[in-house]
């Protein structure tokens, strides 16, 4: 077979399909796990962590080639701004009626649920910004 530059494309397709079915296929047993079975997250730590650092290579292996935060959506700096403290603020929320929802009114555990995944989201979007701007910054 040759190594046709066609050929060579449909199977890097072909490769993207297969990781995003995986990835969220991961995703979706966690929660189903999590929410359905009620199991905890040290039942599921294995399963976790094999998705969570996927994630995270990902996710860093993007802000190394310099792709924006906010892709495939372009957002002027002030925009960025507001998606980079938005965001990390939904997830706080989410996570803080997650911790609700199988707790109950515990102040201690929601309070805690929300700033473990504010503050942990947040820091991790400002690595991002921070790779993406030395990227610019050496390529630009």
């Amino acid at each position: 077979m040759k190594h046709d530059e066609r050929v060579i494309s449909d199977i890097n397709i072909a490769k993207r399909i297969g990781f995003s079915i995986f990835w969220f296929g991961i995703f979706a047993v966690l929660i189903y796990r999590w929410f359905i079975l009620n199991q905890t997250l040290l039942d599921t730590l294995d399963v976790f962590l094999v998705w969570f650092i996927a994630s995270l290579v990902q996710f860093f292996a993007l802000a190394c080639k310099g792709i924006p935060l906010s892709y495939p959506v372009t957002l002027n700096n002030g925009k960025q701004r507001y998606f980079l403290f938005f965001m990390p603020l939904m997830t706080g929320i989410l996570s803080a009626v997650s911790v609700f929802a199988k707790v109950g009114f515990d102040w201690t555990r929601i309070i805690g649920g929300f700033a473990v995944s504010f503050f942990g989201t947040l820091i991790i979007f400002l690595l991002y910004r921070t790779i993406v701007h030395l990227w610019e910054k050496r390529n630009i």
